[in-house]
């Protein structure tokens, strides 16, 4: 079980080249999400070999949060996959620099994205809109960015590299968008729910209630025919939007 990044011993790997993480970036996480100490490796296999079965790096902590450049999007999305591992608590990171890149992956990984609460993480924002979301993602949260939210999955059933697979969920079986009967509003609060969005950030902007933006949940969730809200997420993705 990974431990809170809020704890002494807790560490944020990031995957990558130094170019993408430098030690510069490295040094300014430490400073900025403390007490969570940072560490870079190379690729996901070498984390594999170097993290201890109870989820400790040598000298640095316990891994609470795996942020993994663009170039390792898949081996990440599986290893979140992976059953009963030391993993299975961890937050997952994908830092991509392209949105054109961004609208790809949600496309055919979106599904498993949004199941397995995988965060994207644009690197071509400034640094303190960055921190602020490597921030929130470390605590707990989940980030997807808003220009990503309506990438629509070409097929969540096809396979992709190493036999990563979608799990079950509602499609469309003509391919077209379905009749939902939602509300203009339940619209904007599904859109924000499969962003990621917490209710209070949701209430927030959309001047509403927090009492109101659950109602609005339920009302959504009964309106689709899932069980819950990552259940609605993963729909709202694979079809596209309302």
């Amino acid at each position: 079980m990974s431990p809170s990044c809020r704890r002494d011993d807790a560490a944020i790997c990031f995957v990558g080249s130094g170019q993408q993480f430098s030690e510069t970036v490295l040094r300014t996480v430490d400073a900025e999400i403390s007490p969570a100490k940072s560490l870079r490796l190379a690729d996901i296999d070498t984390v594999r070999s170097e993290i201890h079965p109870d989820g400790r790096f040598d000298g640095v902590g316990h891994l609470c949060t795996l942020v993994a450049d663009e170039t390792y999007a898949e081996a990440l999305i599986a290893l979140a996959q992976e059953p009963n591992s030391h993993f299975s608590r961890v937050k997952f990171v994908i830092a991509y620099e392209d949105e054109e890149f961004g609208r790809a992956l949600m496309e055919r990984y979106g599904v498993q994205i949004i199941s397995n609460q995988i965060s994207v993480l644009p690197m071509n924002v400034n640094l303190t809109t960055w921190l602020l979301i490597l921030r929130m993602v470390v605590s707990g949260g989940h980030y997807i960015p808003p220009v990503l939210v309506r990438c629509r999955p070409s097929n969540p059933y096809l396979p992709g590299m190493n036999g990563i697979n979608a799990g079950p969920g509602i499609t469309s079986e003509n391919g077209e968008r379905p009749v939902t009967g939602l509300t203009p509003r339940e619209t904007e609060v599904l859109g924000m729910l499969a962003s990621g969005q917490a209710n209070k950030i949701i209430a927030s902007q959309l001047n509403l209630s927090e009492h109101t933006v659950k109602l609005h949940i339920h009302r959504i969730i009964g309106k689709l025919g899932v069980s819950n809200r990552t259940e609605a997420a993963i729909w709202f993705h694979r079809n596209g939007g309302a």
